[in-house]
């Protein structure tokens, strides 16, 4: 027992920009972006910064855990589209939350933000006994998209995803929550000056809830061509033909690495972990491409019904696609059915990034 995501959220932007409004604006058509990627639609935040995307996706978070928020310990934000350099996107949701002090700070890894966050923030919460902390994963992208090029302004959406992680060895340690899973749980034993008798705390002891952290697989490596790529604005590059206010990328290359360590990072978190593929109940996959997601279905040999995909309604959010996809993953699938099996979340973007977490449902 470790730790746990026990809430998500997600949130988008009421503006949807759909393939037909699309090829009005480029040389393009609905049937050529949905053989190629699968996109349908995807949402445009005109009035919303990507920090207000953000913080609406952790209220919402908050609201649906019912914890105070002051106990949040930890904020990571993943994005590459940030308001801001300091304060980090982080501090400014952190206040805008209520939160009077945390430890928080911005995290760029591309598409694979929200994966490596998760990983850090793990091992952070573990090594200074958080008990509570908050992953965002949230994206602006199309003030980004040359809107003028189709063969990536097809591609991209903007949206926000959290999910919120508990140390379950420090909430168990607490009296006043074993006194609260008591209450809510209607456990028929005394509970004295906020602790239960020893039986129901060992009972406690054994239960976990939600997505327990089992193992986590993230690492990189130059992308010394510029096969994705998007420069800071107003910055200085010393190579200028390889670099862009907007962004630019090679979507053959990029396929080749994202079905190449697709695979790596699955072998890696079974193989870890020694799990079978039968044990898997879904994957949720960073919502790039649909082909891609089939080729790594066909390569891993793990059906696509047991793929996730929601990238026909919001594209490619880059560090918001995961939680998004996560959120909506926990909200359809039976969980309660699938007790002590394993869901495993994957990702890989610019950077090059790449990485996996493996999940038990619990």
């Amino acid at each position: 027992m470790g730790i746990n995501i026990i809430s998500t959220g997600s949130h988008t932007s009421d503006e949807i920009l759909d393939n037909l409004m699309l090829s009005e604006m480029v040389d393009t058509n609905n049937e050529w972006i949905v053989e190629r990627t699968g996109i349908r639609t995807r949402h445009i935040s005109r009035n919303e910064t990507t920090e207000e995307i953000a913080f609406n996706a952790a209220k919402k978070v908050l609201e649906q855990s019912g914890i105070d928020k002051n106990e949040i310990g930890i904020i990571v934000f993943a994005s590459i589209s940030s308001d801001s350099l300091v304060p980090s996107s982080a501090h400014t949701i952190a206040g805008r939350l209520g939160i009077e002090e945390c430890f928080c700070f911005d995290l760029n890894a591309a598409c694979s933000g929200f994966i490596y966050s998760i990983a850090v923030v793990e091992s952070l919460m573990k090594t200074m006994s958080i008990r509570y902390g908050l992953v965002i994963g949230a994206e602006r992208l199309s003030k980004y998209v040359d809107w003028e090029d189709r063969s990536t302004c097809i591609l991209f959406g903007d949206g926000a995803g959290c999910a919120l992680l508990e140390n379950k060895e420090i909430s168990l340690e607490k009296p006043e929550a074993i006194s609260e899973y008591c209450e809510k749980n209607h456990v028929a034993a005394a509970v004295d000056s906020g602790c239960c008798t020893d039986l129901v705390k060992q009972t406690v002891k054994n239960k976990c809830f939600g997505l327990e952290i089992v193992d986590s697989f993230v690492s990189g490596r130059y992308d010394e061509k510029k096969y994705l790529s998007v420069r800071s604005r107003d910055s200085y590059a010393l190579e200028k033909d390889t670099f862009s206010d907007y962004i630019r990328m090679n979507g053959r290359q990029i396929y080749k690495f994202a079905t190449a360590v697709g695979i790596r990072v699955i072998d890696r978190l079974l193989m870890h972990s020694n799990i079978s593929k039968e044990d898997v109940v879904g994957i949720i996959p960073h919502q790039a491409n649909r082909r891609i997601v089939e080729t790594l279905s066909e390569k891993s040999e793990i059906g696509i019904d047991k793929w996730f995909m929601n990238l026909d309604k919001y594209g490619n959010t880059s560090a918001a696609s995961v939680p998004i996809a996560l959120d909506e993953f926990v909200r359809e699938f039976d969980l309660e059915s699938n007790k002590g099996k394993y869901i495993i979340s994957l990702a890989f973007g610019g950077g090059l990034t790449f990485g996996g977490i493996l999940f038990k449902l619990c």
